[in-house]
């Protein structure tokens, strides 16, 4: 059985952190998300695969060379100009035989190593023609719904809920094994849903691999703190690299990842669950608190505070800052005194919440896109998200998306 990976969005919802990067190829915890899903994949045996790439592709087809090093067979498809997922898996056709089912995963979607060995051992176990991972978690529009009978077998495919039905139907979870013949069905049904309501038709067995653990659809910048916050809830040891080079009077509590040649300097505080990526700097008197995720060759200053964050390689932030509930990409630069507010502020304090996709933010700070020059003692109001390249004067206060 190969495996086909879609990879080839274009990323526009997570803009601007994808300006610059495949929104697979943004790091978490030192691994790309489309890291996350090789590696969840091979643990299932699978060492074939097709990446169907895209948007800013070459970045994908250097990264994979790593894998192929290690006798992994990858093959890359652009996707051309075949539109959203259908064009993807189709692209994909000359690639797989007729006679073999094959695995289908989505790119962005962050889950543990053994959701796709649940996924495996749903088809095998019930000598399924194909199975397909769903969960509760996430809108069904977005997805399309499955109805499941009571021994655990797909009924009905639908792209969405009904108007007047309550939203609570499993949803599709980013992957699936299917038959072979399904690239034809495919193209001819023109539709994913439509294709896979096909293969019931036919009187296809498409078993459902109910899926209760975490789960996270990153699609949209302010998914990386999910996905963030579930990568961490999965740790269970501390490792700190052995050429790290650790202040005697810093102090460490908690779970914590640390790699190689990080600094961290003296009366630092690092409160776990944290991840500090290989060559970066912790600056003096600096905290970094719960969910705090800092990418490689990350500098952050004097007296800075991080906390619930994920900032991307390269990142500097000046003495003084403090970021909260924010995502910030690659390369950017917060000059000292920044303070990114994550307080939402409804007017109600009990209803203090925003709701972006589904998802129940109760803080929320900002998104800063890569490669921006924020200007000393700059103030980002809750919930802001600044374009990518952006250069803001000392002294402002962003009030609203920037520009």
């Amino acid at each position: 059985m190969k495996a086909l990976v879609l990879a080839g969005g274009s990323g526009k919802e997570m803009l601007p952190l994808s300006k610059y990067s495949p929104k697979t190829m943004l790091t978490l915890h030192g691994k790309h998300l489309l890291e996350y899903v090789l590696d969840g994949l091979l643990k299932t045996g699978l060492e074939e695969f097709v990446i169907v790439v895209g948007h800013l592709g070459d970045a994908i087809r250097s990264f994979v060379e790593d894998y192929r090093q290690k006798g992994i067979s990858i093959q890359i498809v652009d996707q051309t100009d075949r539109v959203g997922i259908e064009g993807a898996i189709t692209s994909a056709f000359d690639h797989f035989s007729k006679k073999h089912p094959f695995l289908l995963a989505y790119g962005d979607i962050l889950a543990p190593p053994w959701f796709y060995q649940h996924l495996m051992n749903s088809y095998i176990n019930t000598a399924a023609d194909g199975a397909i991972a769903v969960t509760l978690v996430g809108k069904s529009s977005e997805f399309g719904i499955a109805s499941i009978d009571d021994r655990g077998f797909i009924l009905d495919i639908l792209p969405e809920t009904p108007a007047n039905e309550i939203d609570a139907n499993y949803i599709f979870a980013g992957a699936s094994i299917l038959p072979g013949e399904f690239f034809e069905i495919l193209q001819e049904e023109k539709k994913l849903t439509a294709a896979l309501a096909r293969l019931l038709q036919e009187q296809r067995r498409i078993c459902a691999s109910v899926w209760q653990d975490e789960w996270v659809d990153v699609g949209y910048a302010w998914d990386m703190l999910a996905a963030n916050h579930d990568t961490f809830n999965n740790l269970e040891y501390s490792r700190i690299h052995k050429t790290a080079k650790i202040s005697p009077s810093a102090h460490i509590s908690g779970l914590v990842l640390i790699e190689k040649n990080v600094v961290i300097d003296h009366n630092a505080e690092i409160v776990g669950p944290c991840f500090i990526g290989e060559n970066s700097y912790i600056g003096t008197n600096s905290l970094l608190r719960e969910y705090a995720s800092i990418e490689r060759n990350c500098k952050i200053g004097f007296s800075v505070e991080v906390k619930n964050s994920v900032i991307q390689p390269g990142t500097k932030i000046g003495r003084l800052s403090f970021v909260g509930d924010s995502v910030v990409g690659e390369k950017a630069m917060l000059g000292s005194g920044v303070t990114t507010m994550n307080v939402l502020q409804n007017g109600d304090p009990g209803k203090r919440v925003k709701t972006i996709k589904g998802r129940v933010y109760h803080k929320m700070g900002a998104v800063i896109g890569p490669h921006c020059e924020v200007g000393s003692n700059t103030v980002l109001l809750p919930g802001i998200v600044i374009a990518s390249d952006q250069v803001i004067p000392p002294g402002t206060v962003i009030r609203e998306n920037f520009p």
